[in-house]
This record gives C-alpha cells, structure tokens and sequence, in this order.
C-alpha cells in the first residue's frame, strides 16, 4: 500500500509539471486575471509547463524540487541521461521521475542530501535563486542587494547574482530567501533568465555601502588631497585608470562657512548616487562644525547637486537602507566640543536614530541609545579640527546598527526594530567586516564578535 501512495505522488508531480496537450494553454481557467499570466503562456506555448486535468495552472501553489527539475530540463533542452547509476534514497529507480532527477543531478543543477532529492518538497526562493543561476551559468555577485539576505547566507552570491542580471527585483527591498516560490513566481524567473526581452530592467540595490574608500562593480572611489586641492577619485581596478568626479577647486564654495571635500570623510554609495557628508557652517570662536549638509553625486554622468536634501543641520553617523535615510542627533542638549573638550576622557551621548525618506520628508523616531564620544578622525587643516560626523561607536552593516557604550556592546535590528547586546568588552573602536564584528577594548586588545 505505502509503494503505491508514493507512485502515486510521483505521478501526480509529473503531471504537474508535464504540458497537458489534450486542452489549449489559453484556456487555464485561474490564469487570465493574473499577474504573470504572459510568463506563464510563454513557457506553455512552448511546452515547457502545462495545467491539471481540471484546466488549471493553480499559479499560487508551491512548486515542488520535483516540478522545477521538470521545468529547467525542458526549457534548456537538456538531453535525459541514459541508463544512469546514482542512488537515491527518496527516488526509486523505477520512478518515472528518476532519471530527470538524476540528471540535474548529475549537471550540478540540484543536488541532495546524504542521498535525499526530496522531489516533494516545497523550492525555497533561495533555492530557486541557487538552480537558476547554475542552469545558465550566471556568475555570482558579493554586492550586498536586497536588506533582508545577508553575507552569511548560503545563497547570497547566488540572490544577487540573479538580480544583476534582472531575475528577480525582490519586494520592498527584501527577497523572503526562506518563502516558498509558487508556480507563478518560478515561471516568472525562469522566462526572464530564458529570454532578455523579458528580464527586469535597471537593477538597483537596497543596501549602501559606507566608507572612506569605497569599492563597488569594479571601480574605487575616494577622496584625496594633493598640493592644490582636495578631489573625489573613481579608479578603474581592471583598467588602472583614474578619473577627478569633483575638484573643490573648482566647486561652488564661499570659502568661508563651508568645506565641501575633505579627505578622510567617509561616504556612502547607494547604487549610482555619492553622498558625501560637508561642513555647513563653521563656529568662528573655535573653528568647529555647526553643522553638516550632503554633496550628491551621480557617479555615471557626475552631475552634483550641494545641500540639496533636507535633513537636520546636526546629523551624526549616516546610512542609507532601503530607499531611506538613517543617521542620529544628540538627543538633549549639544555638546559642546571646544578646546575644552578632552577625547581621552570616557564619556557617552544620549543619542537618537531617525530615519527620513529620500527626499528629507516623513521623519521617523526609532531608538533612543548611548553612545561614546570617539569620533572618526579626518585631516587637520587651518580651518577645521580632527572631528568628522561620525562616532566610532557607531557602525551600519546590511540590515544592522552597532554601537557601543560603558555598559558593552550592542546591535539594533532594522527589520524588527530589536536591540541586544552582544558583548560586555568596553570598547573604543570596532570594525564590521562581512562575517564578523571586531572590537578593540580600551586596552588595545582586538575581539572578534558574531555578528
């Protein structure tokens, strides 16, 4: 009795993804309202998917590994293995399904484990992502793209792989990697990666990158001093070459309340647009900041705009995640910081994080937190001092806030608006690296956190 149930259920995912040719792909009953209905037709005009004996598509099921196996053998004419030898401990060699299971396996599309195909089970979105990318050969991609799948995900390379070649566009600026794909979705992905008239156009990602150099699709932006001015740099890593995106020299610049490029600051890439923090004003008594505003610029045609986004005179520690503006303010009063200010002195600021949208509207309060005075050092010159707008006890990554304070360490989550603390060290530095958080405590001694 078991055997037969599970013949039957063999049976039943063939059906479901073998064309059934006894009625016209037109006629699916639950597909013409719906949203990938020209997907789905393009690959049932070509025989690669069919509906149940009912007429439907059923487009919101869940697509079995089984299923998809079906799907990408036909749509890349794969020729079956004859007469293969691999053993499967879910899929008997007398399944009508076992030899289109043992060639994918065999290709390196989809792999089990310890024996296992699993051929009922439900293709995860990064699973998907995974057999799409290895069934055409796309190359994986370690540009941070969607807020919600980190670096440490098994699948990231694969999920921004096919986002870059216009696959996929995520939702909101997440992709859901542990969702299940629905039969929709998978036709969907399977036709853009199958034809480049139908694949998503202008990729974009949802996650900045921050830093006083900058690495993104090939080229390095930085900003650097030489004996005349200071110049934002784009270099090519595999040509060599060196291009000036702005010169202060030649920017628009009174001289006097303002310093547009400082080398040291550190900028943020969000796809093609350069945010590059300045000093706004500049207090006359001790030749301190008074307040910051943003140079934009467009890293493609280098057109620029000063100031141009409205956002609080004294921001702190900015980001940009998912189409928004993250940075802090002093949550009391301001500090003071004169010539009276000592920076060896442990001390903490109350300090609050906004976010606001692109444009500076519709503000939002998310934290209040601690943090300690340790700012980021940037050039000294006859008009500034060694104090840039970013504390060094703030830190973003992907989807993450670090900061720390007197008490330890301490993460707050974007996505779920959690925080905890991490670590008890009392530190004065830290670095995030893709994998991991790396503390200095106030001895010297370096500590390598999860993250």
């Amino acid at each position: 009795m078991k055997n037969k149930l599970v013949g039957l259920l063999t049976v039943l995912l063939i059906f479901a993804a073998t064309p059934f040719h006894a009625q016209a792909a037109a006629q699916f009953s639950d597909v013409d309202k719906h949203w990938a209905k020209k997907e789905i037709m393009y690959l049932a005009d070509r025989n690669i998917i069919g509906g149940f004996p009912d007429g439907t598509f059923k487009p919101n099921d869940p697509i079995t590994r089984a299923q998809a196996s079906s799907m990408l053998i036909k749509a890349l004419k794969i020729p079956l293995i004859k007469n293969p030898t691999v053993q499967f401990k879910d899929v008997s060699k007398k399944s009508p399904y076992y030899q289109i299971l043992a060639t994918v396996n065999e290709k390196g599309i989809m792999r089990g484990d310890n024996g296992f195909m699993r051929p009922g089970e439900d293709t995860s979105r990064a699973h998907m992502a995974a057999i799409i990318r290895r069934s055409f050969n796309i190359p994986v991609d370690h540009q941070a793209t969607f807020v919600d799948v980190s670096p440490t995900h098994w699948s990231f390379p694969d999920i921004n792989g096919i986002a870059k070649k216009g696959i996929t566009g995520g939702s909101e600026g997440k992709y859901m990697p542990a969702d299940s794909v629905t039969r929709s979705q998978f036709a969907t992905f399977l036709v853009r990666a199958l034809d480049d008239s139908m694949k998503l156009k202008d990729y974009r990602s949802y996650v900045s990158v921050k830093g006083k150099t900058i690495e993104q699709n090939g080229f390095t932006y930085t900003i650097a001093k030489d004996k005349t001015s200071t110049k934002l740099l784009k270099e090519s890593k595999k040509a060599g070459t060196r291009l000036t995106l702005l010169d202060s020299s030649t920017m628009p610049d009174n001289g006097i309340n303002r310093v547009l490029l400082m080398s040291g600051y550190q900028m943020i890439l969000y796809n093609d647009d350069l945010f590059i923090p300045y000093w706004n004003l500049i207090s006359a008594g001790n030749k301190m900041p008074a307040g910051y505003n943003l140079v934009k610029l467009n890293v493609n045609d280098r057109s620029y705009t000063i100031g141009s986004i409205s956002i609080d005179q004294k921001f702190r520690n900015m980001f940009i995640w998912n189409d928004r503006i993250y940075y802090t303010l002093e949550k009391n009063k301001e500090r003071v910081f004169d010539s009276k200010f000592d920076p060896t002195t442990p001390l903490d600021d109350p300090l609050t994080l906004y976010s606001v949208a692109m444009d500076g509207k519709n503000k939002k309060t998310l934290l209040n937190f601690d943090a300690r005075v340790i700012f980021d050092e940037v050039e000294a010159t006859s008009k500034t001092n060694q104090v840039s707008q970013n504390n060094k006890s703030v830190a973003f990554d992907l989807s993450t806030m670090y900061y720390f304070n007197k008490t330890g360490v301490y993460k707050y989550n974007l996505l779920d608006k959690k925080t905890s603390k991490i670590s008890t060290i009392l530190a004065k530095d830290m670095e995030v690296t893709a994998t991991q958080l790396i503390v200095t405590d106030q001895a010297g001694k370096k500590h390598t956190l999860k993250k």
